[in-house]
């Protein structure tokens, strides 16, 4: 995905700027002046996942020649925030900061197949209804399947917490290193109905999330530029540990058969008590501030960059692999179970304010 490859930019950037000159310069710690920072941003980040196909459109015509089309849902780049605060030691070059960002994204597919030009030779189903050629040609259980949509949805939130250490690396770089302890929670919702015309009717819900805490560390770059503009590069690392609760795999099944007494529906499920998960993770920045000095102590910052994170198989599931029965009972049968791990990230720009007094 383009932004995965935003983000590996930006590590190889942060890691290289780190590296300056190997000339002899001087290293000392400077004396900030002390006081409190509150900072806002604004995200515009795209998240993804590995796990983002959700259907499939077979053509079984010519029989010797089958294809299958995987549908597949792409997020788009949605609004977030980040909220911060920090206090800087007086006399130390020392600061401890806080800071919570937030996402909340929502995205949609669908399909349907040609009624004018493919209405008998395609459907389309979940991944484990594929499906074969229907026998006699007669459209029954999978092959009714015309239609089909989806819902994605990804909640995330990572709260950091941290010491800092500032040191000056001459007179226009300046770096801060910092440990502490990030905690995140990521959930994933996707949704998806498959409907005959105008029966049967599938739908599927798979809901994954992850809670958990650990060691960060890492430093950020400052290179005044010219004129109160400097470059920005962060890179920190963190290993979590916490609670992986993998998806329910619900599924839920209209027959067609029992028309004369009404429709029936059947609720099956694939379930999993939540497991504890170790997710390392990388998240990194740069970008271009200006820093106006309000006063001899109060200054506004502003930045401008771009931002990525990304997290080791935190979401899971457990679903249905190979399915014996046919559909037009509104019922499954299992064969075979799969488990699926996926790995997330979110990437994408972002404005800051800052303001120091």
């Amino acid at each position: 995905m383009f932004h995965r490859h935003l983000n590996k930019t930006i590590f190889f950037l942060c890691s290289t700027l780190c590296i300056t000159t190997a000339q002899a310069i001087d290293v000392t710690i400077p004396n900030l002046p002390s006081g409190y920072e509150f900072t806002a941003s604004i995200l515009y980040l795209k998240p993804g996942a590995d796990n983002l196909g959700w259907a499939v459109v077979t053509d079984f015509l010519p029989i010797t020649t089958p294809t299958w089309h995987v549908q597949t849902i792409k997020p788009g780049y949605q609004f977030g925030f980040n909220l911060g605060t920090r206090y800087i030691f007086p006399n130390s070059g020392t600061d401890v900061q806080l800071n919570w960002s937030h996402l909340n994204t929502h995205d949609a597919s669908n399909v349907a197949v040609d009624p004018s030009t493919r209405p008998t030779r395609q459907w389309i189903s979940p991944f484990s209804q594929t499906g074969t050629a229907p026998e006699g040609g007669e459209v029954t259980g999978i092959a009714a399947l015309k239609i089909a949509n989806a819902k994605l949805s990804f909640n995330y939130d990572v709260v950091n917490l941290d010491v800092g250490k500032f040191i000056d690396f001459g007179s226009n770089m300046r770096t801060r290193f910092f440990s502490g302890v990030s905690g995140v929670r990521i959930k994933e919702k996707l949704r998806s109905t498959f409907q005959g015309l105008p029966l049967p009717i599938l739908s599927f819900d798979n809901t994954s999330s992850y809670t958990g805490i650990g060691p960060r560390l890492g430093f950020n770059n400052s290179f005044n530029m010219y004129n109160h503009f400097s470059l920005i590069c962060q890179l920190a690392g963190s290993v979590l540990a916490g609670n992986m609760q993998p998806a329910e795999y619900k599924f839920k099944g209209s027959s067609t058969d029992l028309l004369a007494v009404g429709i029936s529906v059947n609720n099956e499920e694939v379930g999993s008590s939540n497991v504890t998960q170790i997710v390392p993770s990388l998240d990194a920045k740069i970008g271009v501030n200006y820093n106006y000095d309000v006063s001899p102590t109060s200054s506004l910052t502003f930045e401008l960059g771009y931002m990525g994170a990304v997290y080791v198989n935190p979401l899971s599931s457990y679903e249905t692999n190979t399915n014996v029965l046919a559909l037009d009972s509104g019922s499954l049968s299992s064969s075979t179970i799969k488990h699926t791990q996926s790995n997330f990230s979110v990437g994408g720009p972002y404005f800051t304010a800052n303001w120091r007094f």
